[in-house]
């Protein structure tokens, strides 16, 4: 996976602990939505040449029934949730195939994980990053200077304790080079930056402000996260020169 928890990075702690901890923003969301996509894409190449390829002319965008019925009765699109529609019109040559009782298992799984990585995080709170010790996410008040682990404890048996500057900070530093989708950008600089929508990436690709670093294993376009973030800030500072001064 091009997102991992595995890597090390350093920054942040207060009470003594190892200066090495997992990767700062906890992409999970991001990389279980990519294994599951990855995943169903691998059962439905699997699959497809077992099932009946449905012949004849279909609409290119349309709503018709027997459109959408021929559309996935042959060799599913890359796109995850035509993907997901695919495998469920053949559900029952997956299940009958010599594989499918693996395959069931292995998409059930897939999908538990992307709907535990995807669950809401406490409302009017701020992600942290993940704690040093049991790797458990960290939630700070947005005017909060400190975080703690409401489970983790420091050499004396107090609560491990976080500054949250310094570790959004190092959230932000440990993300610049990564390649990500718009759309894992667009979630992670929202919450440690300000609110930004995918789309906005295209407009600059459109003005050419903004290039592609290439594409991931599913053909999506993949940018480089500190182009995104020096774009906003330059946003922010021509939004600064704009507003008038008050005497």
């Amino acid at each position: 996976m091009a997102i991992s928890r595995q890597a090390r990075v350093t920054g942040g702690g207060v009470g003594g602990r190892s200066p090495e901890k997992p990767l700062p923003w906890n992409e999970r969301a991001s990389e279980a939505a990519e294994h599951l996509a990855v995943m169903l894409l691998g059962w439905a190449r699997v699959l497809v040449g077992t099932v009946q390829q449905l012949q004849g002319p279909t609409c290119a965008s349309c709503t018709h029934p027997s459109c959408s019925y021929a559309d996935l009765g042959r060799e599913p699109h890359r796109d995850p949730a035509h993907v997901a529609s695919w495998l469920h019109r053949h559900a029952g040559a997956l299940i009958a195939h010599p594989a499918g009782p693996d395959a069931v298992e292995e998409i059930l799984l897939a999908v538990r994980n992307a709907r535990y990585a995807t669950d809401s995080p406490p409302r009017d709170l701020i992600y942290a990053g993940p704690c040093d010790a049991c790797d458990a996410d960290l939630y700070a008040r947005p005017d909060a200077s400190r975080v703690a682990c409401r489970w983790c404890r420091d050499d004396e048996g107090d609560r491990l304790v976080y500054e949250v500057h310094a570790r959004r900070q190092w959230m932000l530093n440990a993300l610049e080079d990564r390649q990500l989708t718009a759309p894992a950008i667009a979630r992670a600089l929202t919450s440690l930056i300000r609110p930004i929508k995918p789309a906005l990436l295209h407009t600059w690709i459109s003005r050419r402000k903004l290039q592609p670093a290439g594409l991931d294993d599913l053909n999506r376009m993949v940018f480089r996260v500190g182009d995104v973030i020096d774009l906003m800030a330059a946003g922010e500072a021509r939004k600064a020169e704009r507003m008038p001064v008050v005497a």
